[in-house]
């Protein structure tokens, strides 16, 4: 069976990993969490510098950047308030701190 791999496929999907370094999460309200803690993020490998391809590297991280991908607006504004993000990216963020917005888009 031969199926796409369409975004409507990935939402159904509670993890995807759409790349190196990164994955997104689905949560059955409907509401979307990508992050990513790859080179040239908002991470601890924002500047990585190995040899290799620096996109296609695995990496190991204390923080990591988040992009909410879907949830209410007002939901959106006061996790950006509190986590001093801006718009729906949110960076150097730390285990704990990513923990708190995972349940706070869980509810």
């Amino acid at each position: 069976m031969n199926q796409k791999n369409t975004v409507k496929d990935k939402k159904e999907k509670a993890f995807n990993n759409w790349r190196h370094n990164a994955i997104h999460l689905w949560f059955p309200n409907g509401n979307g969490l990508s992050t990513i803690w790859g080179y040239l993020t908002y991470s601890d490998n924002h500047d990585y510098c190995k040899d290799g391809d620096k996109f296609e590297d695995f990496m190991d991280s204390d923080t990591c950047e988040i992009m909410i991908l879907e949830a209410p607006e007002k939901l959106i504004k006061k996790i950006n308030k509190k986590y001093d993000g801006d718009g729906r990216v949110i960076g150097y963020l730390k285990m704990k701190e990513w923990l708190e917005i995972v349940r706070i888009l869980s509810k």
